[in-house]
């Protein structure tokens, strides 16, 4: 009976404490910033094709460049946080040279040497490439990109015999390109 009172003291002593919750509270509250949209383009290096080559000779192909392709290559940072917009510009419509193509035979001659411009992601998939030729009557070309990038694009000019098919004047020969990243 003693063990069986013992029992029942320590089943009532237990039943008859109430349990004593910990008291707690929480509270949420937000952390922001903000990054402003931005582009960045590094500065392409001039390019100089030196003395194009024409065929010297005699004949029906004489005075035309004899080179299929004239080439440059250069790789420049091109950066956008955002979806962005890259476009490419000449100015003149191709390089051209001040000697005025107002001879007898002008239909021949050609004051304007057209190139290709071509900006391409260098790992392949950063961005949408983007084309201008000039001599299509276009001056730019541009390309919506639809997320950020950042990448070492490959900038290439060239010079192709098939969209200089007229003998280029003798003179210097320039223009300007532009490369420009921003909003669509």
């Amino acid at each position: 009976m003693k063990k069986l009172l013992m029992v029942a003291i320590a089943t009532a002593a237990m039943t008859a404490t109430p349990a004593m919750a910990a008291d707690s509270d929480s509270k949420n509250f937000r952390i922001r910033a903000n990054v402003q949209p931005e582009c960045s383009v590094a500065d392409p290096q001039n390019v100089n094709f030196g003395n194009l080559a024409i065929e010297r000779a005699p004949g029906s192909g004489a005075l035309l460049l004899t080179t299929a392709f004239d080439n440059d290559f250069q790789n420049i940072w091109t950066s956008c946080n955002y979806a962005a917009k890259i476009t490419l510009t000449s100015t003149n419509g191709g390089m051209t040279t001040t000697e005025v193509n107002d001879g007898p035979d002008a239909a021949d001659f050609t004051d304007t040497i057209h190139y290709n411009l071509s900006l391409r992601p260098s790992d392949g998939n950063a961005f949408s490439p983007v084309f201008l030729t000039t001599g299509q009557g276009v001056f730019t070309r541009f390309r919506d990109q639809t997320d950020a990038f950042h990448d070492d694009a490959v900038l290439r000019t060239t010079i192709t015999q098939a969209f200089n098919p007229l003998r280029p004047l003798a003179g210097r020969y320039t223009d300007t390109a532009v490369v420009s990243v921003g909003p669509i």
